[in-house]
C-alpha cells in the first residue's frame, strides 16, 4: 500500500509520495502560483512567477477609463437637487459610471488564493472579461501536483491533501466554507476520493514516524507557515498492537508569513516611499505645507495584485505634485512613481520576504529594491519590534492549545516545529521559554506532505479538539 499527500499551501506548495519504504518528494517546495494571460492561458508555480515578471514588471502602467453605462438610484422626498428628477416627492439620480482599467495589463498572477477559500463573501474574481471563482483558481494548480505525482507512477493511490485547523475568514463559517470549496476543487481536479487531512496532525506524523515510540509522551506539533499558524497535542499510544497516537487538542489562527510581510512593509518600506512626506503647495501668495495623502495608496501597495489601479489620473497628479519637491522628499516620492507607474509592486514584496528569510539566518540583511533605488539595512531586532503584536498572538495560541489539552507544559515532552515561519529566532525563543530544551525543528518544508502520505498510506482517520 502507498500514499500521497499534498501539501497546498498559502505560499508554497510540495507533494510527498510514500511507497511504504521510502518517501519521494515529487515538486521540491513549488511557490502556490497561477498565472493567467489574455488567452486565458495558464501557468503554475515558479513558471507563473517567472512569466508575471517577465511579462509585466518595469513595464509602464496605463489606466483608461471604461463606460460601464448608467446608473439610476431613486431616494424617496427630499428637497428638489440640480441635475436630478423629481416624481411624486421622490428624487431619481441618474448619473453615468467609468472605471479605470488596464487594457494593455499581459495577464494575472494570483498568489495566496489559500486566503479566499474561508470568505463567503468573495465568491469570485474579474479577470480580463471574464469572472473566476476562487474554486477555479485552485484547481489547475491542484491538477498539477497531481500530474507530476502521476508522472513519477504515484496515480490511483490513497490520497490526502492539507487543509488547516482553522481557514482565515472574518465569519464564522469561514471554515466550512473553506473545506466545501476546497473539496469541490479537488473534484474538478480529478482527486474524487481525496481526503482533507489536518495540517498539524500530518506534521505530527511525520515526526513521530522518525521517532523511536515511547508510548504516553505527549508531543506538541507547532506549524506556522505562510498563511495559518496551526498547532496539535498528540499523545502516543499502542492501540491494537501497533504504535499509534490520540489528538488531546487542536489550535488554529489565520496569521502567518504574509502578515509578518505586510507588517515589514508598513514599517519599513512605506517611510521610504512617501508615507509622512511633508510637501509644498502654493495657496494665494504664500507656500503651504501639506503631508502626502499615503493613506491613498497605502492598503493597495500592500495588496500588490491591486497596486497597478494607483495609475489613476487623480493619484498620478498628486505624486507628480509632490515630486517636485527638493532633498529627500522628492527622492521618495520619485521611488513611488516608479513603484506604481512600472509594476514593480511584486518586486517590492519579494525583497521584503527575502530579506526576512535572511533574518532567521544572520542579525542583518537588507530591503533591496534596485529599480526604485531602495535598499533599507535592517536588523534583526528591529525586525522582532515590527511584528511584536503578532508574537503575542502566537504565543496566546500555544497558551490556548495547552490549556485545551488539559496537560500542563511541563508535561509535554516535545516540540516539533516546522513552517517557514517557525524559523523565526523570536519564534523559537518564544517556544523555548515555555518548553524549555524541548523544542526541535522538523523538516520546515515538506513535513506536512510527508505526514499526509503517511497517514494516507495508513488510512489514517483523525479526532479531536477543533
Amino acid at each position: 500500500m502507498s500514499g500521497l499527500g499534498i501539501d497546498f499551501g498559502t505560499t508554497n506548495s510540495s507533494v510527498v509520495f510514500y511507497d511504504g519504504r521510502e518517501f519521494v518528494d515529487v515538486v521540491g517546495v513549488m511557490p502556490t502560483a497561477l498565472y493567467l494571460d489574455r488567452e486565458f492561458g495558464s501557468s503554475v508555480g515558479q513558471e507563473a512567477v517567472d512569466a508575471y515578471l517577465r511579462e509585466n514588471t518595469g513595464r509602464l502602467v496605463q489606466l483608461e477609463a471604461e463606460d460601464l453605462g448608467e446608473i439610476e438610484f431613486t431616494i424617496a422626498g427630499g428637497d428638489e437637487i440640480q441635475g436630478s428628477k423629481q416624481d411624486g416627492g421622490a428624487i431619481t439620480h441618474i448619473a453615468r459610471v467609468h472605471a479605470f482599467t488596464d487594457r494593455h495589463l499581459p495577464g494575472r498572477l494570483f498568489r495566496s488564493v489559500k486566503r479566499w477559500l474561508g470568505d463567503s463573501a468573495l465568491d469570485s474574481v474579474r479577470v480580463f472579461e471574464r469572472r473566476y471563482r476562487i474554486v477555479a483558481l485552485v484547481t489547475p494548480i491542484l491538477v498539477h501536483l497531481q500530474q507530476q505525482a502521476a508522472k513519477l507512477g504515484a496515480a490511483d493511490v490513497p490520497l490526502y491533501v492539507g487543509r488547516p485547523v482553522r481557514y482565515e475568514g472574518r465569519r464564522e463559517d469561514a471554515t466550512r466554507t473553506a473545506v466545501r470549496r476546497m473539496r469541490e476543487a479537488c473534484s474538478h481536479a480529478g482527486m474524487t476520493d481525496a481526503e482533507l487531512y489536518p495540517e498539524p496532525v500530518a506534521a505530527a506524523v511525520s515526526f513521530l514516524h522518525g521517532q523511536a515510540p515511547q508510548p504516553g509522551r505527549i508531543v506538541l506539533a507547532f506549524d506556522f507557515g505562510g498563511g495559518t499558524l496551526d498547532l496539535t497535542v498528540v499523545r502516543e499510544v499502542v492501540r491494537e498492537g501497533r504504535d499509534d497516537f490520540e489528538i488531546l487538542a487542536t489550535c488554529g489562527r489565520g496569521i502567518g508569513g504574509d502578515v509578518i510581510d505586510q507588517a515589514l512593509y508598513r514599517a519599513f518600506v512605506f517611510p521610504e516611499v512617501g508615507e509622512g512626506a511633508i510637501f509644498h503647495r502654493p495657496i494665494g501668495p504664500e507656500l503651504r505645507e501639506f503631508e502626502f495623502p499615503f493613506r491613498d495608496f497605502s492598503e493597495r501597495l500592500l495588496n500588490w495584485t491591486l497596486a497597478y489601479e494607483l495609475n489613476r489620473p487623480d493619484l498620478r497628479a498628486v505624486i507628480l505634485e509632490a515630486m517636485r519637491e527638493k532633498g529627500e522628499t522628492g527622492r521618495r516620492l520619485e521611488r513611488l512613481w516608479e513603484l506604481v507607474t512600472r509594476n514593480h509592486a511584486y518586486r517590492v514584496f519579494q525583497a521584503v520576504e527575502r530579506a526576512k528569510v535572511q533574518l532567521s539566518d544572520r542579525e542583518c540583511a537588507a530591503i533591496d529594491v534596485p529599480e526604485l533605488g531602495l535598499r533599507r539595512e535592517l536588523r534583526r531586532t528591529e525586525l522582532e519590534e515590527a511584528i511584536s503584536g503578532l508574537l503575542d498572538q502566537v504565543g496566546a495560541c500555544v497558551d490556548l492549545a495547552v490549556e485545551r489539552s488539559g496537560v500542563p507544559a511541563r508535561e509535554i515532552g516535545m516540540v516539533a516545529r516546522t513552517g517557514g515561519s517557525s524559523r523565526i529566532p523570536a519564534v523559537i525563543r518564544l517556544l523555548e521559554e515555555r518548553f524549555p530544551g524541548r523544542v526541535v525543528e522538523h523538516a520546515p518544508f515538506s513535513s506536512i506532505a510527508a505526514g499526509l502520505a503517511l497517514a494516507a498510506h495508513a488510512r489514517r482517520e483523525t479526532s479531536g479538539t477543533g
